[in-house]
């Protein structure tokens, strides 16, 4: 097995120093990220403490990692140590996320009233937090943030049509600092309860050989058919992305394994690359860890967030379909094989009863907990003792039990960084819905898109769709997300279109922005693996990922697709979107099992189309036209067709 193949981390074996690497670079870093994963996981056990107080340790320890991991405000700067200011940053953001916890029977008794230090201070953390984001995140959130804000202090100076009363500077950081409207509230909340539990699940499983075992599954199961090593990206992302719940993640983690393997087969640099960032974005739509947005929805509709799972997983298998059926298609076209040799895994030796069982008990785990009504934090953290208990008990040696420990905690505080830029997210969004919902900016933006829309539906949906990825140009899927549902659901609404479908459309472009240009955070990361050029990867991933496009608004006119409706009309219609994503895919990439001509292609994806349009009629009529396609091409090239 070729070492690429190996590693849970996408390091060779070989590094023999990787518990060391991450335990001794910085140890007070280290100390306080693993002193945050130890946090979430013990009040997940025993239980939250009250809302204000859980929420502000947790802004808290984001805060004090934020600094200790970008302690310089200048790029430029970045591989030098920490200074007098970061050091200031660290001491103001313990006072003051300190402060709410220590005062917060004060602030429940007199949440109108507030002193002057109480104001220094929420100023101080408002600062705090839009600088360790711009240092973590980038420009964009932070400027959207302050827009958001001036916009609530600047309301009697503005248009007519954006005018409303203002609010003064001390309302605003009152409003924001004291109670559970502004910074500690609902998406901060959710980061608490539900997201954080799955990070540090998503980091133990990836340090116990997850990634390994995933990518072994995805080698044997599609790794010896045409086009194998793309598959095996496809396959592999989307396994993955089940404990890792991110796109930069899958493209980084199965990127780093699976980009040279395509490289190495002949495909160029830039179809590798796309072809891995559109597998690891729908990483963030596949059951049962999802994306963190998927989390809100479940809070947002206060639904379990199984249900969202359960709504979300058909369409995730159908965006998989489709980019499956469109590298299978290319891989015909140019003749591309499949592994062999010294690529192909042993099964037999890779795949062992052991490892698999140590991967898959606490998935089934963690799944019949959610199943049966268990919290979100109960069932992750149960599950995360399991997965480390079957870890420890695969080496029962006592230099085994010494090397997996230190495993164990370097994946602890590899999570507790990760936290870092979930908790910063939740704080700033809070910040801005707050701001959005106090200057009533959100009602107004939502009713200019249904007027825009003119009562139709689809024109709805599409000035969503494009609300969305504007949106996600340069922000992470959750900010996205947020932003986009608190403009963009309430004009859905306005259409009947049911919560669970509206919320699933926005967070599924939230997800899309991700590789679609010009900002494509995924795209940048793949590229930067594969050497590719960017813009290009950017437009092939555009292609691959068509029926990611096509699968929301299926979810909107569908029902069924959401489960929704009878078993059988379930399946039915699972059919045929199975069938109208494969056509899809065959009519954009040119080939059909056969190559085809460009009346071919054309012919092909109107087909395909008109089979993924709601009704019967117009299914049965784009299936005809497939089928027609299919067998012209077999009649030209009279050659035998390869399904495998």
């Amino acid at each position: 097995m070729p070492e690429h193949l190996v590693s849970p981390t996408g390091e060779s074996e070989k590094d023999k120093g990787y518990a060391k690497r991450v335990l001794g670079k910085n140890p007070i870093l280290s100390l306080v990220a693993l002193l945050y994963s130890l946090f979430i996981i013990y009040t997940s056990l025993f239980g939250f403490f009250t809302n204000i107080v859980q929420r502000s340790m947790y802004v808290g320890f984001a805060l004090v990692l934020a600094f200790f991991m970008y302690p310089n405000a200048l790029k430029k700067n970045k591989d030098k140590g920490m200074n007098l200011l970061a050091w200031i940053c660290v001491f103001f953001s313990v006072v003051t996320t300190g402060w709410v916890a220590l005062n917060y029977d004060r602030f429940m008794m007199e949440a109108t009233s507030s002193t002057i230090l109480d104001l220094v201070f929420a100023v101080i953390l408002v600062l705090l937090l839009l600088e360790s984001a711009r240092r973590s995140m980038g420009s964009i959130f932070v400027i959207l943030t302050f827009i958001t804000i001036g916009y609530a202090f600047a309301g009697p100076w503005l248009p007519d049509d954006f005018a409303h009363r203002g609010f003064s500077l001390e309302y605003i950081a009152q409003h924001l600092y004291i109670g559970s409207y502004g910074i500690w509230g609902t998406t901060t909340g959710t980061m608490v309860s539900m997201v954080s539990i799955f990070i540090i699940f998503g980091s133990v499983l990836s340090v116990t050989g997850g990634a390994r075992v995933f990518l072994n599954i995805a080698a044997v199961l599609g790794g010896r058919s045409t086009g194998g090593p793309a598959k095996v990206a496809v396959i592999g992302s989307s396994l993955f992305g089940m404990i890792s719940g991110s796109a930069s993640a899958n493209g980084a983690v199965i990127g780093a394994m699976t980009i040279p393997m395509m490289k190495k087969r002949g495909y160029s640099s830039e179809f590798a690359a796309a072809t891995e960032a559109v597998a690891g974005t729908g990483g963030q739509i596949m059951p049962p860890i999802m994306g963190a947005g998927a989390f809100i929805i479940a809070e947002k509709l206060s639904v379990p967030y199984i249900d969202v799972a359960i709504a979300a997983a058909i369409p995730a298998i159908v965006y998989y379909i489709g980019l499956f059926s469109a590298v299978h298609f290319v891989s015909l076209k140019f003749g591309m094989k499949g592994l062999s040799g010294e690529d192909a895994p042993d099964y037999k030796k890779e795949l062992t009863l052991k490892r698999l069982i140590q991967l898959c008990a606490p998935l089934v785990v963690l799944v019949s907990f959610l199943t049966r009504g268990y919290t979100v934090a109960t069932s992750g953290v149960l599950s995360i003792i399991l997965a480390m208990l079957f870890y420890m008990a695969s080496d029962l040696r006592p230099d085994g039990w010494s090397s997996r420990i230190k495993e164990l905690l370097g994946g602890l505080i590899d999570a507790g960084k990760g936290l870092v830029l979930i908790a910063l997210l939740g704080a700033c969004a809070d910040i801005i819905v707050g701001m959005l919902s106090l200057t009533g900016l959100g009602v107004e933006l939502s009713s200019a898109i249904y007027s825009l829309s003119k009562g139709f539906l689809i024109v709805g949906l599409l000035l969503g769709m494009v609300t969305t990825l504007i949106l996600g140009m340069g922000l992470p899927t959750t900010a996205a997300y947020i932003l986009g549902s608190s403009v963009v659901a309430p004009a859905l609404a306005n259409f009947n279109v049911e919560p669970m479908a509206a919320n699933l459309f926005l967070f599924y472009f939230a997800c899309i922005s991700a590789f679609t240009p010009p900002v494509c955070v995924a795209i940048y990361i793949t590229s930067g693996i594969a050497q590719s050029n960017w813009v290009k990867s950017g437009l092939v991933a555009c292609r691959l990922g068509a029926a990611g496009f096509l699968v929301p608004y299926l979810a909107v006119y569908n029902p069924a697709l959401l489960t929704r409706g009878s078993i059988e009309t379930i399946a039915l219609q699972f059919v045929i979107a199975f069938v109208g994503t494969v056509m899809l895919a065959g009519g954009l990439m040119g080939n059909f099992y056969y190559n085809i001509g460009v009346f071919a292609q054309v012919v092909l994806i109107v087909g395909g189309l008109l089979t993924l349009y709601p009704g019967y009629l117009s299914s049965f009529i784009g299936v005809i036209m497939g089928i027609g396609v299919f067998f012209a091409a077999r009649r030209v090239h009279k050659v035998k067709v390869s399904f495998s």
